[in-house]
């Protein structure tokens, strides 16, 4: 049975483990500090942190916050917030679950808001799947061999 909770800080060291599985291919090692300090800082607080459990095991994570214009977008949007599938449990369809969700959350709680969402080589084809396309690209942004795809969702 799949359920989706929100984030609860005592299973934040399940989520570290989840974020190393996915280094060094998705994650670079600087960004371990990074989601840490995140876990602490914003997941309970930014936006809705949700946590899918398959039966009573934590299999991704992954978020939504409100964020304003950057270089990328002149205007509010919506930014998916480190998503992530443990990488024993990729191509099992959490992914798409943990996707639907938060594209639904985002236009529960952010009507009309645009959503986007910043990654890498290595998923940008997942997110053209559900109707994110990219709009920014960035060699070695996220780290060495870890390009940034900057991407909106096309019914925004």
């Amino acid at each position: 049975m799949i359920t989706i909770k929100l984030y609860s800080p005592e299973t934040k060291s399940r989520l570290l483990e989840i974020f190393k599985s996915n280094m060094p291919l998705y994650f670079a090692d600087e960004e371990v500090a990074l989601f840490d300090a995140f876990l602490d800082r914003d997941a309970s607080t930014r936006g809705p942190y949700s946590i899918v459990f398959k039966d009573d095991k934590i299999v991704g994570c992954g978020g939504i916050a409100l964020n304003k214009p950057t270089r990328y977008t002149n205007e509010p949007h919506v930014i998916m917030t480190w998503g992530m599938v443990d990488n024993n449990h990729h191509k099992e369809g959490y992914g798409k679950i943990l996707l639907l969700h938060r594209i639904d959350q985002a236009k529960e709680i952010y009507p009309g808001i645009k959503i986007a969402l910043g990654t890498t080589q290595h998923t940008f084809e997942f997110f053209e799947k559900y109707g994110f396309k990219t709009v920014a690209y960035e060699k070695d942004h996220w780290g060495k061999d870890l390009d940034l795809y900057q991407m909106e969702l096309d019914n925004y």
